[in-house]
């Protein structure tokens, strides 16, 4: 077990920024907030210090996550979109040659008896769009995607952005298996990897989005909008698509409950995400 390090190293800092982590870092196992996570985001609001939530889920997911808190800042899609107060402060759109052959390569993994059981979720600034359409897929999706609309066909969504009759853009492709993911990323959308932004981002979820583009750049792309520098910025995580904010802010934290690589990358260890870690560490910082 990782012993979490000893709050007097990072009592009293100039914190201006924290980039959470959701699963298994902010929420517990269960998907519980921390105890008392309301008074402490007034907290932070009275300090001037800005909360983003950094997930793989949706933008507007993560604002539904946070009722009756007008001008969250998010972090959604790994970030592939950064949204402050409802206006979008920066994407990073996917190119539709890759998208049409990630579409047609789920298609192949997934079609027959034999098949894989998952599907493809194109993940757009404002829906996520899924053709596989049964519930027991799309229930899977929604607690992640909560605007994601059925179609009958993801081609002809590339097709209607491409010629400006959809009005979105997509920012990440996801597999979701209901199953292990890696068979299924493995057929799909690691073919990429030589070429754009792949992980693996849970037990049944795999991404895909520009190559640079990740919770990282997005972390940095907020720190030069909001004026604020790498010390002031806190960031908190546990798994691998968390790696990259490790190196953005000067106070970071992997979970007790980390995987490995994030526990080397980060400066500090955090309680773990079931004994509200990242409530507790925030505590220590403001004070």
């Amino acid at each position: 077990m990782t012993t979490p390090t000893d709050p007097a190293r990072y009592a009293g800092a100039d914190l201006c920024l924290a980039a959470v982590d959701m699963d298994g870092t902010l929420l517990d196992d269960d998907k519980n907030f921390p105890p008392g996570m309301d008074a402490l985001l007034d907290l932070m609001d009275e300090r001037g210090v800005t909360f983003a939530p950094a997930s793989g889920r949706q933008v507007w997911t993560l604002i539904d996550m946070f009722p009756g808190r007008p001008g969250m800042t998010v972090i959604g899609e790994n970030g592939g979109i950064v949204m402050r107060d409802g206006v979008e402060v920066s994407s990073s759109p996917l190119d539709a040659p890759t998208m049409r052959e990630a579409v047609r390569l789920v298609r192949e993994a997934t079609c027959g008896p034999d098949g894989i059981d998952g599907g493809l979720v194109m993940c757009g600034k404002q829906f996520a769009y899924v053709e596989r359409t049964d519930d027991r897929f799309v229930d899977g999706v929604i607690p992640y995607y909560h605007r994601t609309k059925r179609v009958d066909d993801q081609i002809a969504i590339i097709d209607g952005i491409e010629a400006g009759d959809v009005d979105d853009a997509i920012v990440k492709l996801a597999v979701f298996a209901l199953g292990p993911v890696e068979a299924l990323a493995e057929a799909t959308l690691a073919h990429f990897s030589d070429t754009h932004q792949y992980a693996v981002s849970g037990a049944n979820w795999a991404d895909l989005q520009i190559r640079g583009v990740d919770k990282g750049s997005a972390v940095r792309d907020l720190q030069r909008f909001l004026g604020v520098a790498r010390e002031q910025t806190a960031v908190f995580g546990d798994a691998g698509n968390d790696l990259s904010m490790m190196s953005e802010g000067e106070l970071s934290f992997a979970m007790a409950n980390a995987s490995a690589d994030v526990v080397e990358a980060s400066r500090f260890v955090a309680p773990s995400n079931n004994e509200a870690g990242v409530a507790q560490v925030l505590r220590v910082l403001l004070g």
